[in-house]
Formats: C-alpha cells, structure tokens, sequence
C-alpha cells in the first residue's frame, strides 16, 4: 500500500486525515505535519525528514497550495529524496480517492469532477425544471414474475452517504443504487437528499419494496451493477416475498434504538430485526457484517446469537 505524507499550513492536513478516517477507517499508511507560524522552513525540512523516515517506504507528499511554504520546503526535501513526488491541493476527496487504491493521475481526476454544483443554484435562469415522476404501476396479478438475482445488497440506515457514495461505489464500480422502502418513496425530503448525494455518473432508483421486485424480476437491471440498499432487513423479507434472490445480504449501519442491542460498533438490533434476519437466513440468505470494502466479512448471524 502506498504511504501518504500531508504537510499544509495549520492543522488543515491532520483535519483532512481525521475526515477521511471517518469514512475509511484508521490509516496507518497515512501520516500529516502542521506548519505553525512559529516554525520557520528549517523546522519544517526537519519535521517533514523525521516524519518521512517512519515509513517503510518513501511516501508521496501531499501539500495543500502551490507555492506556500510546506510546497517549497517539500520540495527541498524532494531534492534529497527525488524518489519522492510532490503534489499540491491536498482535499479530502483526493485523500479519500487514494487511500482506496487509485493511481495518482485518476485520484485527481475523480477529486476535478467532484467538483460540482450540489443542489439547486440561486441563478434564475439556471432553475432546475421538476422531473416528471412515472406513477407506479399497479401489480398485475396475471404477470408471471421470474426471479432474479440482486449480487450487491446493503443495510444502512444512513443510506447513500459518504463510504456507499465514495468507497463501496468506487470497489464495486456501480453504475446503479437501488433505494428501497416504502416510507422513502413517500418522503419527498429524504428523495431529494439521496438525488443530491448519489455519486456523479451513478443511476438512481428509489422505489417501492413491489416496484424493485417488478423492476428486479423483469430483467430490467441485468447488465448494470446495482447496489441495492434499504434501512432494515424487513424491506429485505418483503422482497424475498416477492421472489427477488438474494444471496449475500451486508449488514452495514443500525442506528440504536430503545429496547435495542448492540451487536457490532455500528449495529444495534431490535426483536424484530432478529426474527426478519433468521427468516432470510431460513430462506439461503448469506448475511455478513462488514463496514468498508478494506474490512474482512464476519458472519453476522452468530454475533445477533
């Protein structure tokens, strides 16, 4: 794994770490010095050598503005060191790109397109037209349904944000998230938030448990990589339902509740949780626990016993 050395003024390059951290988990290959106003470029050279000798292999500095002082002092310190590169715009999302494993020239890349306008802009002239939502269909009970298959499947009650829009997007190179619930559909809050979350480039479907079973079972999504994610494993019982296979199951995020137990550092269950879980289980359902892709998975039936 590739190390990482951030240098900026300030503590920007630490609070970048921290951030990224958050999404991804510790990162021992991960290192950040803060230039202070009482430091000088002499101090700084030292600090970056001392921090760079930690690693067991030369690191790729990282510094936050072209032309600043960590900029030229790391670039005195390259001098010594030329199997060392230097890049400048230290961001979180550059971090966060490399720290998943992508080359350099694409991180970079990734970091420019997310550059982007969230939301609606205040420019009259550049109001977004409302989309027209298609009702939903009624079922038709003389359609025979033929199962299919959903490879990708994700509980997290925090939905589409930063390790499924970033991490779990990037490892299993979606082309779809699927949200499903039924309260959801309704919710037109929480709808606009998942359209402003979902990744660039990526589709979006937030449905009904019925409509993703219909859409699932059509044959509609074969060819596209698609994330199927819901809050609880009873969105998940209803699909089973309805016919739609579901092989591995991702118990990722359960937020406590009262009455509820913990089970693993981002689980907590509730009764009914449990007895939708040994139901999937009953039905050949693989349920497993695991937060982010780096992370190995554990059999998440035998910590719910």
């Amino acid at each position: 794994m590739a190390n990482f050395l951030l240098v900026s003024h300030g503590e920007y390059a630490k609070v970048t770490k921290a951030s990224v951290e958050m999404i991804a988990g510790e990162q021992k290959n991960v290192k950040a010095i803060a230039f202070k106003q009482t430091m000088n470029q002499d101090d700084l050279l030292e600090e970056i050598t001392k921090v760079a000798s930690e690693f067991d292999e030369a690191p790729t500095i990282l510094v936050d503005i072209a032309g600043g002082t960590p900029a030229n002092t790391a670039q005195r310190y390259q001098q010594k060191h030329p199997d060392v590169a230097v890049y400048s715009g230290l961001s979180m999302p550059l971090l966060l790109a490399l720290v998943m494993g992508t080359p350099i020239d694409e991180a970079i890349k990734q970091t420019i397109d997310n550059m982007a306008p969230v939301g609606l802009t205040k420019k009259k002239e550049e109001k977004q037209k409302p989309k027209v939502v298609k009702k939903e269909e009624k079922p038709n009970k003389n359609v025979a349904l033929t199962p299919h298959t959903m490879q990708n499947v994700r509980i997290d009650e925090r939905l589409i944000h930063g390790q499924v829009a970033t991490m779990w997007t990037n490892a299993l190179k979606l082309t779809r998230i699927m949200v499903v619930g039924d309260d959801i559909v309704k919710n037109d809050v929480l709808k606009t938030g998942l359209k402003t979350a979902c990744p660039h480039g990526v589709h979006l479907s937030i449905l009904t448990a019925h409509g993703a079973a219909r859409r699932i079972n059509s044959g509609k999504y074969v060819g596209q990589t698609v994330l199927l994610l819901v809050k609880n494993p009873g969105v998940l019982r209803q699909l089973v339902d309805f016919d739609v296979k579901l092989p591995e199951i991702n118990v990722g995020n359960m937020s406590t509740k009262p009455h509820s137990r913990q089970v693993a550092k981002s689980v907590a269950v509730l009764d009914k949780d449990v007895e939708d879980f040994e139901y999937l289980d009953q039905k050949g359902c693989h349920i497993y626990h695991q937060m982010v892709p780096s992370e190995p998975k554990e059999d998440f039936m035998e910590m719910i016993k």
